[in-house]
């Protein structure tokens, strides 16, 4: 249970460095809802790295705390978000540019908290599963070595 908590942190953290929710009645592009949420990115992490039931633990109890920790700034960024609309309708480039600043520090925020819940989990891995992650943590990042096994680059089609 512990690692599905820290798993979910750091889907978490991601969710943060994603734009806001979109609103009612469209369909939801962030990590962290539907197939690609928590869960996913814990279970893909613990077959491609191979995570022990501790390490499981830890990286779910990050995903935890991360969610947690990102809530205040996954609802300002929506307010940000509203209030740059709410700009441009009035072509108020005041406003826009004071939105568009809002929007970019939370932005800074986000990310580094989800660079912190990657951190914490990175350091909860052996060296064999560091080198499996990727050189640019593929794996941690959800890139294009998040859905598949790691291992070496497929070959190149002429």
């Amino acid at each position: 249970m512990r690692a599905s908590i820290i798993l979910s942190l750091l889907a978490a953290g991601m969710l943060v460095a994603q734009p806001p929710a979109p609103p009612a009645g469209q369909r939801p592009h962030m990590m962290g809802r539907g197939p690609g949420g928590p869960r996913d990115f814990e279970t893909r992490l613990t077959q491609n790295l191979g995570l022990s039931a501790e390490q499981q633990n830890k990286v779910h109890t990050i995903m935890a705390e991360s969610r947690l920790s990102t809530q205040g700034t996954h609802q300002q960024m929506q307010t940000a978000q509203a209030a740059l609309t709410d700009a441009i309708k009035a072509g108020d480039e005041t406003r826009i540019d004071k939105a568009s600043q809002d929007i970019a520090n939370l932005q800074q925020q986000q990310t580094a908290m989800h660079a912190r819940s990657m951190a914490k989990i990175y350091a909860t891995l052996t060296a064999d599963q560091k080198t499996k992650v990727g050189p640019n943590l593929e794996l941690l990042r959800g890139g294009p070595a998040g859905g598949r096994r790691p291992g070496p680059p497929p070959a190149a089609k002429n």
